[in-house]
């Protein structure tokens, strides 16, 4: 191109441009994602004018399990036939219809022991922080207490194991009594599966937002971490003796269960350091 023509066209391009920017004929380009500019005279809206604001929503315990899932069924200690427990209602109260607890002698070790109890034990509610429902077994020769579950309990008596001097045994009550290994289906191992890893999301979102409701109490953040923590270690030592436990993951889904209503219940009703309970309950 000569430099003549090059030049011609420069003028004219510059005179187009003096021209239409006289005229108000200038038009904007258009880029991908770009907002067209509002027309002369108008007033943009505030870019939140029509953006939804989120509600605030106060925070809902969960729905207990039914009692009526562990009544009238026999549970069974770590799913296995070794120890059982039944439970009825008579006259509107919760009882133990009968129980069977299975332990080592105390006299000859490595030999099995079996206690029968089909005589009706009572059972008193106890307060609990976890939002369950909790019961003390009056069984003065092996004392132990209990959550109750959705078709299953979690039983603890502060992991100490009973010693029945007249019956010559050893028994441990402590662990998840609930489905045997022959109630289980394995057309349902998948859903149990699936239902488990959908109830660990809901642990690890409440966890979450009770930890960030109490960002200014250092001291309350890492007593919830440390809960938390000692959670997913106690589940592991309860259910690594359930039966089926790899194919199902029934332990641990109820106990998951009851840590959710837990996480649950505090952030309806506020974090409280269990250490501190613990120490006004002893005054």
């Amino acid at each position: 191109m000569s430099d003549l023509l090059q030049r011609t066209i420069r003028s004219g391009l510059a005179l187009f441009l003096a021209l239409a920017a006289a005229s108000g004929a200038v038009a904007q380009m258009a880029l991908p994602g770009a907002i067209a500019p509002a027309p002369a005279g108008s007033v943009a809206a505030p870019a939140d004018t029509f953006r939804a604001k989120p509600k605030a929503v106060a925070p809902v315990a969960p729905k207990l399990p039914s009692e009526d899932s562990i009544l009238g069924r026999i549970l069974h200690q770590d799913g296995e036939a070794r120890g059982s427990i039944e439970l009825q209602r008579r006259g509107g109260a919760l009882e133990v219809a009968r129980l069977s607890l299975v332990g080592d002698r105390l006299t000859r070790s490595g030999e099995t022991c079996r206690i029968e109890v089909s005589e009706p034990l009572q059972l008193t509610p106890r307060e609990s922080e976890s939002g369950l429902h909790r019961y003390q077994v009056e069984f003065p020769a092996c004392p132990f207490g209990f959550d109750a579950l959705d078709g299953a309990i979690l039983v603890s008596s502060d992991g100490r194991a009973c010693e029945l001097k007249q019956a010559d045994c050893r028994a441990d009550p402590n662990g998840l009594w609930g489905m045997g290994g022959d109630d289980f289906d394995p057309k349902r191992a998948e859903e149990m599966l699936t239902m488990r890893a959908r109830i660990e999301q809901t642990v690890r979102n409440d966890f979450k937002a009770l930890y960030d409701g109490i960002k200014s109490d250092k001291a309350q953040r890492k007593e919830l971490v440390r809960e938390q923590a000692g959670f997913s270690a106690r589940r592991e030592e309860i259910c690594r003796s359930y039966v089926q436990e790899a194919d199902f993951g029934y332990c641990a889904l109820r106990v998951t269960e009851a840590r959710a209503l837990a996480l649950g219940t505090m952030l309806a009703k506020g974090f409280k350091n269990t250490a501190e309970a613990g120490a006004k309950k002893k005054r």
